[in-house]
This record gives C-alpha cells, sequence and structure tokens, in this order.
C-alpha cells in the first residue's frame, strides 16, 4: 500500500515526513498548535556583496494561501510566518473559520544593514497568530512584539531562531502537546519543541532540508536526555 510521503522518521517524540504537506495533511490528527514558517515567495532575487538574497528553494510557493489555510485547520492555534502581502490574505481566512487572530512581529535586534543609508532597514518580519475559542494562551497582557537576534544560516537560508518558535510553543501549549510544522525546513520548531518536552509532527519537501531537520532533532532529544 502507498504512502503520501517519501520517507517517514520517528525520532523519540518527534515525527518527521519527507513529502508534500498537502497530501499528507489527510493522514494527520488534529494537534494543539501548528507553528510554521511558509515561503514568502517574494524574496528571491539576484544577489548583492553584502548579502545573499537568492533563498533558492526555501522561498518557492509551492501552495496557495487558501491551500495553507487548511493546514493551518489541524490547530487549535497556529503561528504563520509570512511575507507582509500574504498577512491580509491569512488573517481573513483565519477569521472566516473562527479564529480571532493577533499580528505578531518579530523586531530583529541585528538586522542587515542593506541600503541602510537610503531607506529604513528590513528589521521586522511578520507572523498572523490565530486561537480557536478554548484554546490554551499562557500569557497575560503581553505584547506580540518580540526583539531578538536572528539566526546563523549555516543549515538553511531563511530559517527563523530557536528562541523564537520557543517563545510561541511556551505561550500557546502546555506539556506534552503536539505541535505541527507543515513547513519545517532545517527543523527549528522541532528543536524548539524537543527542548520544551512537546510531541512534533514536522513535514518537509526538500531532501537536503529533512535530512537536516532530522539530524538536529535528534542531536536537541540526546541533549535533553544528557540533563535528565
Amino acid at each position: 500500500m502507498s504512502t503520501p510521503w517519501k520517507r517517514k522518521e520517528v525520532i523519540g517524540n518527534a515525527t518527521l515526513y519527507l513529502g508534500d504537506c498537502l497530501e499528507i495533511l489527510p493522514t494527520l490528527p488534529k494537534v494543539d498548535a501548528v507553528i510554521t514558517d511558509i515561503p514568502y515567495g517574494k524574496v528571491n532575487r539576484e544577489s548583492s556583496g553584502l548579502r545573499v538574497l537568492d533563498k533558492g528553494a526555501a522561498d518557492v510557493e509551492t501552495c496557495s494561501i487558501d491551500d495553507v489555510l487548511g493546514v493551518l485547520s489541524l490547530g487549535d492555534s497556529v503561528y504563520v510566518w509570512c511575507g507582509t502581502e500574504q498577512v491580509s490574505g491569512l488573517r481573513a481566512g483565519l477569521v472566516d473559520v473562527g479564529y480571532s487572530t493577533r499580528l505578531c512581529i518579530w523586531e530583529k535586534s541585528n538586522p542587515s544593514p542593506m541600503n541602510g543609508q537610503h531607506i529604513w532597514l528590513s528589521a521586522i518580519e511578520c507572523c498572523v497568530f490565530g486561537k480557536r475559542a478554548g484554546a490554551h494562551f499562557g500569557e497575560f497582557c503581553k505584547s506580540p512584539v518580540f526583539r531578538g537576534p536572528t539566526a546563523e544560516k549555516e543549515e538553511h537560508p531563511t530559517p527563523k531562531p530557536v528562541w523564537l518558535m520557543s517563545r510561541l510553543i511556551s505561550a500557546s501549549s502546555k506539556q506534552p502537546a503536539t505541535i505541527l510544522d507543515p513547513f519545517m525546513g532545517s527543523g527549528t520548531t522541532g528543536v524548539a519543541c524537543m527542548n520544551l518536552g512537546r510531541k512534533f509532527i514536522g513535514i518537509e519537501i526538500e531532501p537536503k532540508y529533512f535530512d537536516i531537520a532530522c539530524a538536529r532533532i535528534e542531536n536537541a532529544q540526546r541533549q535533553q536526555r544528557m540533563f535528565e
């Protein structure tokens, strides 16, 4: 019997799939939260001497906003990092199916100085947050603006830092919650889940990044066992 994924790896309390999330989605259970970073589809262009602007497959849109909304519906809470052009469609779509929404902002404490003499620095990224009634929320009267440094780009051209994904996981889940990242990339959300004792389901379509995610998540679990 054929499966919708090309590979499946179970690493402790993490289940990782290599394949298209739209094909794998119907096989998955409901989760406590979906936390992901979708391709913006607007970043790739010729690189300059100061900054690599061609992100390759990491920034190629492989599905529409409507498709993304279908994936997000698995979670009682959702966080989707996106381009500014994608914010309105995501917020409207989540509201239509019963989520309350907020716009979260990551203010980078170490943004690239590229073109800083001509225009404001590109120092923020946007995240659409959606919450169904009754979903866990552990913050109280906090601002959805998160300030902190970027991640090293050794393994993926558009990584989110572990500290940032950890903040979202902690805000919207309790142990032993299950977190889904359908655009897993190099596995940052999974690493944060391992550090916080959550279960994790990750999907990635690119074999290169899938292998990196497997290695990072396995290493995170190994480190957690050492501390325990």
